[in-house]
């Protein structure tokens, strides 16, 4: 690697999710934040000023051509995933990009055959995925032996919800930049039933929607022949429950199927044992920050090829379950 092995990264995008990222990378010393894109170069700068950035950039074709960076971060809003992916990879970038990593089955392909023609890494910000103790929870699901039955949630009432409600537009709501429940809460539950259970061999799934079109809750059902998975999200209200695999040996409990923390194991005779303490945000990121950075490096590439081959499946499932439910997509505005 150039750059005495330093990972040079910018990131797209000025949210919350973006500057927690940054915070996470910080703790892998082969990567630094070196470069911030906005639009606007105000928002930019104070993006950049806030999370110890020195540059920014408002052309993202220029950004993408330039010698200042190695592999850049994206956070922008779904429907521009792939389109500033291809940008990043045909600029000979690796990226790393927030979950949904593509809008479709046919478009994730596509974007990974450029990254693939570049000899890049291009990789989704799926949490639960790239954290240490992921090999922990899939022995724990094993020990269950035959599963009977699955509940995968992720009900999460949105902190704009209210201002929507009250017309004020929000992105998050705005079908045009592909959001809405399955893209932004139901993916997780998405990733963690073919992550954990397999890919299904049928898939049935509802929704509900605001007068606007946008689906604001979901239930998704994996038919795995001899059980079923049931997935449930809403940005419209809040769960208490988390998710839960039942088998013939015991059940495994997941509190938070975003991040994989709060998981505990019940045998039998309901005898509970912690498998996986609740950790801060930070440090369940600084994972999929690793991992990006071992990826570049040349590193676990058998593992990059697994995280490969489950995103495939997921953006599969995902186009399943928005024609069953009757999800429509707008045009950007």
């Amino acid at each position: 690697m150039k750059n005495n092995g330093i990972i040079r990264f910018a990131t797209v995008g000025t949210s919350a999710i973006c500057e927690q990222f940054i915070a996470s990378a910080k703790t892998v010393p082969s990567l630094k934040h070196t470069v911030v894109y906005s639009r606007s170069y105000e928002k930019g700068l104070a993006f950049a000023t806030k999370t110890g950035c020195e540059k920014v950039y408002t052309n993202i074709e220029e950004l993408a051509a330039s010698s200042e960076i190695d592999a850049v971060y994206i956070a922008s809003p779904n429907v521009f995933h792939s389109i500033q992916s291809r940008i990043f990879l045909k600029g000979g970038k690796h990226v790393i990009c927030e979950k949904p990593i593509a809008v479709s089955y046919e478009e994730y392909l596509e974007t990974k055959r450029i990254a693939d023609q570049n000899g890049l890494i291009y990789m989704d910000a799926m949490k639960s995925c790239n954290i240490p103790w992921h090999k922990d929870i899939e022995n724990a699901v094993k020990r269950l032996g035959n599963i009977a039955v699955a509940r995968i949630d992720f009900c999460q009432r949105s902190s704009r919800y209210d201002a929507f409600m009250a017309g004020i537009p929000q992105n998050i709501f705005d079908m045009s930049l592909h959001a809405g429940a399955l893209m932004d809460l139901g993916v997780y539950c998405v990733y963690a039933a073919v992550d954990l259970l397999g890919e299904p061999k049928n898939i049935t799934a509802g929704a509900s929607f605001f007068e606007n079109g946008c689906d604001h809750s979901g239930t998704t059902v994996f038919d795995y022949g001899n059980f079923q998975a049931v997935l449930t999200y809403s940005k419209a209200g809040q769960s208490a429950l988390g998710s839960e695999i039942i088998g013939e040996n015991g059940s495994l409990k997941i509190s938070s199927i975003s991040q994989f923390v709060g998981v505990s194991s019940l045998d039998k005779n309901g005898e509970e044992t912690e498998i996986v303490p609740y950790y801060d945000r930070i440090k369940v990121m600084s994972g999929e920050a690793a991992c990006f950075a071992d990826f570049i490096n040349g590193k676990d590439l058998q593992e990059y090829k697994k995280r490969n081959t489950l995103c495939e499946k997921v953006m599969r499932c995902m186009d399943e379950i928005k024609q069953s439910a009757g999800i429509v997509y707008g045009d950007i505005k």
